[in-house]
């Protein structure tokens, strides 16, 4: 019958399998036909071939059965045996405890890790520094400002601080034109271009909205700043300018105002902030004395408080006690700007030996440094420059553009080493969270004046400053927040050498130089 002539499925595989032991026979060749022997190296055996047993004399059992593996059925029914079950069970216990264990152990060391200091909620004026220059300074209209923010930007400053813009009226003061855009200094659609350059390089625009930019007072005298119409006619004009793309305003004279009044000017800036972007009230003050200076900030309404703080700790010789000069300052939780002088008063012209330290001051200390243009190459007022606070269109004194775009790598000139000092300065403070965010503490010094700036595991960063005309040959920072050795980062005075690290028992200054060294964080 067809059914006994049929090979079942089990004897078919026997059969594969056997055929795959044959040897394949080359074209033309009798299968059955035993193969030739080969000649060899001895009695014609062929080198590696391998023999049967019974060539060898082994005995085979014909009788017995071959070995061919479990087919599925068999395996599953194997499978389903209670020791392999109990097996399986085993196994997959140990793996799900393994798995909790290194789970709770990586809980443990996160736990028992120390914690990250939370990053403060920081605006885009707090991070950088602000640069503060009339449209005179960029040849004199808006597209020369425009021209020249690769400079600006340069200088790694989150802000300009330009103007002011509005025409001078030659009638009442309460005629000022604050929401007229100079016809001299170009078009509303000259502005929309410099603007829109600003934001692509990364530097938001402040408007100097200072009515009196002329001389005197700032507000034109009591009367005027506390006049309710002109009071409503600086919200429009404020109003007007936001429309037109600033991100806030700067405010001279802030001490003829009432902090009410500054409070609700303050609102309508901030609550301006379109694309996420915060908006700022800056505040500027002319007043000098200290005692002033802290009244000011323990009852400013403004967003940012710029003045002559360190003018007024630096009209006279520096001395040991400028780091708790400088704390007293920062205990008002009032946002600081750092300034010397203003583009009417150059800091150059101010200090000029002591200038490169001023900028190391400028750009350590906690708040944020505003530049007066041409601070960065040590631009000097000539004669006919006025006193701070009173500029006059005649007193501008011009900026060395020539000067400032033919300075080369190596140049060893004043401007190019004061331009470079302000570039690694700026860098530095992107870069490092200390300098932007840290704490300040008063390193005693002894003749000198340091303080130190740290933020959680980071870099710290120490600055110590020569006060006096005197070379300090051996100065000795012993103190517990101190390491033996620190790395230089720069000198007022001169490059960095090539070995950086340097001795904190035995450190050397010159005259009026000043110091930023460096070193690691350790528990």
């Amino acid at each position: 019958m067809e059914a006994d002539t049929e090979s079942s499925p089990r004897d078919l595989e026997l059969s594969a399998l056997e055929a795959e032991k044959e040897p394949m026979a080359a074209a033309g060749e009798d299968p059955a036909a035993p193969p030739e022997p080969e000649p060899g190296p001895s009695g014609g055996e062929k080198n590696g071939l391998v023999k049967l047993p019974e060539e060898l004399g082994i005995p085979i059992d014909s009788g017995g059965s071959k070995f061919t593996g479990l087919g599925k059925e068999e395996l599953l029914r194997a499978a389903g045996t209670p020791p392999w079950a109990k097996a399986r069970a085993i196994l997959l216990l140990l793996f799900w405890l393994g798995w909790l264990g290194m789970l709770g152990a990586a809980a443990a060391i996160v736990a028992r890790a120390p914690r990250c200091r939370p990053l403060p909620p920081r605006s885009w004026w707090e991070l950088g520094a602000l640069y503060r220059a009339p449209p005179a300074a960029f040849a004199g209209d808006l597209k020369g400002v425009a021209a020249r923010l690769e400079h600006v930007a340069g200088l790694q400053v989150k802000g300009l601080v330009l103007g002011p813009l509005h025409p001078q009226s030659s009638g009442p003061p309460q005629d000022t034109p604050l929401e007229r855009l100079n016809p001299e200094l170009g078009s509303l659609l000259d502005l929309n271009h410099l603007l829109q350059a600003a934001k692509k390089k990364g530097i938001q625009v402040i408007l100097d909205l200072t009515p009196n930019y002329l001389g005197g007072a700032a507000w034109f005298g009591p009367t005027v700043a506390e006049d309710p119409g002109f009071q409503e006619k600086v919200k429009r004009a404020m109003s007007l300018w936001l429309e037109r793309g600033f991100a806030g305003f700067f405010l001279d004279g802030i001490e003829e105002l009432k902090p009410s009044v500054l409070a609700e000017w303050r609102n309508l800036t901030e609550q301006n902030s379109p694309e996420g972007i915060p908006r700022v009230l800056v505040g500027g003050t002319r007043l000098q004395d200290p005692p002033s200076l802290l009244a000011l900030l323990n009852s400013s309404a403004v967003g940012l408080t710029l003045g002559p703080f360190l003018e007024a700790l630096v009209a006279e010789p520096l001395s040991p006690t400028l780091g708790p000069q400088l704390m007293e300052f920062l205990g008002p939780k009032t946002p600081l700007a750092w300034s010397v002088g203003s583009p009417w008063k150059h800091l150059m012209g101010l200090n000029p030996l002591r200038a490169p330290q001023l900028l190391l001051l400028l750009w350590t200390l906690p708040g944020t440094p505003v530049l007066s243009y041409g601070d960065e190459v040590g631009l000097t007022d000539d004669e006919q420059g006025g006193v701070p606070g009173t500029p006059k269109p005649g007193q501008m004194t011009p900026m060395p553009w020539e000067l400032i775009e033919g300075i080369q790598k190596d140049d060893n000139s004043t401007e190019a080493r004061l331009l470079e000092l302000c570039r690694r300065l700026g860098a530095l403070r992107v870069q490092e969270r200390s300098l932007s965010l840290g704490d300040t503490e008063d390193i005693p010094a002894g003749s000198a004046a340091a303080f130190l700036r740290s933020w959680d595991k980071s870099k710290r960063f120490l600055v110590v400053l020569n006060p006096g005309a005197q070379p300090l040959p051996q100065l000795a920072l012993q103190d517990p927040r101190l390491p033996p050795q620190a790395t230089l980062q720069l000198s007022t005075h001169h490059p960095p050498p090539a070995d950086p690290h340097v001795d904190l028992g035995a450190l050397k200054l010159r005259p009026y130089e000043g110091l930023l060294l460096s070193f690691p964080y350790t528990p």
